[in-house]
């Protein structure tokens, strides 16, 4: 496997498991009345985004990036792009 596979492999991988790292970064970084919120019955949501398919908005924007940024190290090839500057005569 080349290096610019496995980079894109772990891209992969890191956006499969972005939403669970993700919900464990949240919380951790919960405060108390925030858990508690979360945790009661009656209370508001931690977060007010609108889920789809059970995730938030930031876990889909981290997961399409990190597929982004997977693809990209897949398909540039791996040489660095030479520029020419013309100056005018």
């Amino acid at each position: 496997m080349s290096q610019r596979s496995i980079v894109s492999l772990i891209c992969f991988a890191s956006a499969g498991a972005w939403p669970s790292v993700y919900a464990a970064l949240e919380s951790a970084l919960m405060s108390p009345l925030q858990a508690a919120l979360r945790d009661s019955i009656c209370g508001a949501p931690a977060h007010g985004a609108i889920a789809l398919l059970g995730h938030c908005p930031a876990c889909w924007v981290g997961s399409a990036m990190l597929i982004l940024a997977g693809l990209a190290a897949l398909v540039t090839s791996g040489r660095p792009a030479v520029m020419q500057i013309q100056t005018p005569a």
